[in-house]
């Protein structure tokens, strides 16, 4: 009897051990609540993003396209790339609310495809 109990609750460990890893290891911007991200969606487009990085092929062709941005960074190099800025891009934390910052990291660590529309949530201009 012992014995059977042991392991069962040797079951019920690794099965608590391995629901904490997955997730743990889920990608933040699914995390995040669908308001964040269509916060940073908005804030993407009207705080300047756009004047230098496009999202799938829309916007300008300064900076990398962040389409995919989840894929090469996790949140937490997203959050600093935009607090401390580097390869060129300037530092945004002075500028830059908190909500807004972390808005950004929901939407951009939500960014896993460079096929649009990907996460963008906008319409590209048409041509005219």
């Amino acid at each position: 009897m012992n014995r059977v109990i042991t392991q069962v609750a040797n079951s019920c460990r690794l099965w608590v051990i391995s629901a904490l890893l997955l997730w743990a290891a889920a990608p933040a911007g699914f995390a995040a609540s669908p308001k964040a991200r269509e916060r940073g969606a908005v804030a993407f487009q009207t705080i300047g993003c756009m004047r230098c990085h496009s999202i799938t092929g829309v916007g300008a062709r300064r900076a990398p396209d962040l389409g995919s941005v989840a894929l090469r960074r996790n949140p937490s190099q997203i959050r600093n790339q935009i607090l401390h800025g580097g390869h060129g891009m300037p530092p945004w934390g002075a500028v830059l609310s908190n909500r807004q910052i972390s808005d950004l990291v929901a939407f951009l660590s939500s960014c896993r495809s460079n096929e649009a529309p990907g996460c963008r949530t906008w319409q590209a201009p048409s041509a005219k």
